[in-house]
């Protein structure tokens, strides 16, 4: 089967790495895999460009102006018709409007939606509109999959009477992230004594990074904890980010590495790993810690209670609530027989659920139906 996966992306984040491992792993089971990459005239070369060029996996570019534009549209599709692509497969907002732009009728080739997230957490935002009209258009892709159940439930798919397909993300399960390279060395003389947390992720307003930083806070002065948080990433909301902790009197305890290259490597230098969203899919990060069995504190949103199996592969917090997330850090830091429980439950439910394998074996099964159906209907098979 012929598949070509597009995205626009904005960097190498969660659902870039789902995409890369999914098209790797389908290389390998005999599909012919593209990366169709969006992006305007002014984007220089994109990180998944390159990352997917160097695992060897086969990029098609596409520049375009921003918007609902048909005729960049009407490029993909030329060229997907052109090259015999089987199916489809977008990847966020901007590649499933494109493909809804375009009626079925033109198009030809049946394409599937995977809606990896939606970050707007302010109502009737700019962000909020686009992700509106997503699910709007989303409707009239031939299949649409959400990552996690908390998802599917969201009430912007209610309204144009979608009914997704719950397909949970998939990672690699192997070995490499033991290895350390030289990205690591800083961590390397981490106080042992210290109270070491981990956060990765890009550091833009919904990872909830504020609420963490108070966490810090609270653990420092009220809590009498010697801690260290060191929070991977890069994002919009770095300064805002230096210049809280500056004011909360927690620089020295809190560190920005900046973005590191397979950040899940570090992540055993590290007690706890902690994740602060306000809103989530199925983060890939979480995974990354689940897949070595490492201690989690998290926020109880999106596909997060899902991934912890309701707490019982790591510990739930309320959303935006400091002081219970200062307590269930020190909690998890103090208690060893709770550590190691919460560490080998989750790993193994990260064995269970949360493979490439068999994430790959469900979206094969998606595209097998969509296209003989497709068949069915413009080459009257019966």
């Amino acid at each position: 089967m012929n598949v070509l996966h597009l995205i626009d992306s904005g960097g190498l984040y969660g659902a870039e790495n789902v995409v890369l491992n999914l098209m790797n792993r389908q290389k390998k089971g005999g599909f012919k895999t593209t990366l169709g990459s969006i992006g305007t005239k002014a984007d220089g070369r994109k990180p998944i460009e390159e990352k997917a060029a160097e695992v060897g996996l086969p990029v098609k570019v596409f520049r375009m102006r921003n918007g609902p534009n048909v005729s960049g549209a009407i490029r993909i599709y030329k060229y997907a018709q052109k090259n015999n692509v089987d199916i489809i497969h977008c990847h966020g907002y901007k590649a499933n409007i494109l493909s809804g732009l375009l009626p079925y009728k033109y198009r030809k080739i049946p394409y599937i939606y995977t809606l990896h997230g939606w970050t707007s957490t302010k109502i009737f935002s700019k962000m909020w509109f686009y992700e509106l009209f997503d699910a709007l258009m989303a409707k009239r892709a031939d299949r649409v999959v959400v990552v996690s159940q908390a998802m599917g439930e969201n009430l912007r798919l209610r309204y144009p009477n979608i009914t997704p397909i719950v397909l949970r993300n998939g990672i690699q399960d192997r070995e490499e992230y033991y290895v350390v390279g030289t990205d690591s060395c800083m961590f390397s003389d981490l106080k042992k004594e210290d109270l070491k947390i981990i956060s990765i992720g890009r550091l833009s307003k919904e990872k909830g990074l504020c609420t963490l930083l108070k966490a810090v806070y609270h653990i420092k002065t009220k809590l009498n904890i010697d801690v260290q948080l060191f929070i991977i990433g890069e994002g919009p909301e770095k300064d805002d980010l230096m210049r809280f902790a500056k004011e909360y009197g927690i620089t020295g305890n809190v560190a920005f590495p900046g973005y590191i290259n397979n950040a899940c490597k570090v992540l055993k230098y590290f007690d706890v790993f902690v994740m602060s969203s306000l809103t989530e899919g199925m983060p890939i990060t979480l995974l990354e810690a689940m897949r070595v069995g490492m201690p989690i504190v998290a926020t109880a949103v999106g596909g997060i209670p899902e991934a912890l199996e309701g707490g019982k592969c790591g510990i739930l917090v309320p959303l935006g609530n400091e002081l219970e997330f200062a307590k269930r850090i020190v909690q998890l830091y103090e208690n060893n027989l709770l550590r190691e429980d919460l560490s080998k439950k989750a790993k193994f439910r990260f064995q269970q659920e949360f493979t490439v394998e068999k994430m790959e074996e469900k979206y094969r099964a998606i595209y097998i139906d969509v296209v003989n159906n497709h068949n069915r209907k413009y080459l009257n098979i019966n």
